[in-house]
């Protein structure tokens, strides 16, 4: 049972950490249509671009690499894509506000404070192990085999989520400063690949779940 647990988990991970990771599949960055953007405009279009999954256009407004959906799709397994894809879409359904921008005095840097209000990830995720692991017991009495074992913990766990996002509420509540630059004109986010917190508003919680 560790084993599962640690499987989903890295999986998930994986998946929904995908905005700040490097996998070769980046989108070639296209002229911004709005050079004259704030660095809180710039970062607003950023995060709206993310929830809709437009790496395209996030892409012209970060300087890390955005990678694609399609590249890291590639490393989730058949078998939890469905869950991945549903924990994805959720945790990307975060709220948030910005606010207290500073410009530094020559214009070329800048801050803007996030909070991010969003689903717990890491606290569903413990319930649906609680879950998964008595109904593992059962199953693995059934006389199943591998396959069909999989598949059974599949459609379990897709249940158990569905069960528990009924009555979540988004109470994990996350905030930060994010630095800008500009780049020939345009305010650009710098590279978060290191920022634990932003990881975790875009995942719910789930890198430091996972830690």
């Amino acid at each position: 049972m560790k084993n599962i647990r640690k499987f989903f988990a890295l999986s998930l991970i994986i998946v929904m950490a995908f905005t700040l990771a490097s996998c070769g599949g980046a989108q070639t960055p296209a002229e911004p249509e709005e050079p004259e953007a704030t660095p809180t405009m710039a970062l607003d279009t950023m995060l709206k671009s993310i929830q809709d999954l437009d790496f395209e256009t996030a892409q012209q407004y970060y300087s890390g690499d955005m990678g694609s959906l399609e590249g890291m799709s590639e490393n989730a397994s058949s078998e939890t894509a469905e869950v991945v894809d549903k924990m994805l879409k959720d945790a990307l359904n975060f709220e948030y506000a910005l606010d207290n921008e500073v410009i530094s005095s020559d214009g070329q840097t800048a801050t803007v404070d996030i909070v991010f209000t969003t689903y717990n990830m890491g606290e569903i995720f413990e319930k649906i192990i609680e879950e998964l692991t008595a109904r593992a017991t059962v199953l693995q009495e059934g006389g199943m085999t591998a396959d069909q074992f999989q598949t059974e913990m599949n459609n379990i766990v897709i249940g158990i989520y569905n069960d528990i996002l009924k009555t979540a509420e988004k109470n994990l509540e996350i905030s930060l400063t994010v630095n800008l630059t500009k780049v020939d004109g345009q305010w650009k986010v710098d590279d978060l690949k290191d920022s634990t917190e932003f990881l975790d508003a875009l995942t719910g919680g789930l890198i430091s779940y996972n830690s």
